[in-house]
């Protein structure tokens, strides 16, 4: 069980918290997933996240990890250049296809075992990771947002900038080997 305080303290979340995990081993992990879905929220093109070209950054990892890339429409058009990108659906809807035992995902061919969410709101994030550990607990879930999402199954713990900043490239190194 992990240590980390959630940066919403109010947050509601359990017996069962969110593992901390580095981003080197995070890389090492996104390394060896089947089928993972890689869900973009709409906070995505805030200026945080354009300050370490968080697009960029999540279309390496969906290009190395062979990853489904999953975006909110409101954030479709700066992913629309990268070929990956095929589905743009609400978060909600998503959540509960995730849920569903007889989906195969976006393509047919089977469920995902894993997947990670960045770029959503913090407290609506936090609840569509509550809905997938309550409800579908077979699914692995994954964070590299700047702070500690205690519904996750992994996240970072909470960061500075800087640590977040020099940790998404440490994550894309892990990813080169």
């Amino acid at each position: 069980m992990s240590k980390a305080i959630p940066w919403d303290e109010a947050e509601v979340r359990g017996p069962k918290l969110a593992y901390t995990i580095t981003p080197e081993n995070c890389g090492r992990m996104l390394r060896r997933v089947k089928r993972l879905l890689i869900v973009v929220g709409g906070n995505i093109l805030d200026d945080e996240y354009r300050k370490v070209d968080m697009v960029h950054t999540v279309e390496t990892i969906a290009k190395k990890t062979n990853a489904t890339l999953a975006v909110s429409a409101g954030v479709f058009k700066a992913f629309q250049h990268y070929g990956g990108v095929k589905y743009a659906i609400n978060v909600e809807s998503l959540v509960d296809r995730l849920r569903d035992e007889r989906w195969m995902g976006f393509d047919g061919k089977g469920k995902y075992d894993f997947i990670l969410f960045v770029g959503g709101f913090y407290p609506f994030q936090s609840m569509m990771l509550a809905t997938l550990k309550h409800f579908a607990p077979n699914i692995r879930t994954l964070t590299i947002e700047r702070y500690y999402h205690p519904n996750s199954e992994f996240s970072f713990e909470n960061l500075s900038f800087e640590k977040w900043r020099d940790g998404l490239e440490a994550l894309l190194k892990a990813l080169e080997v």
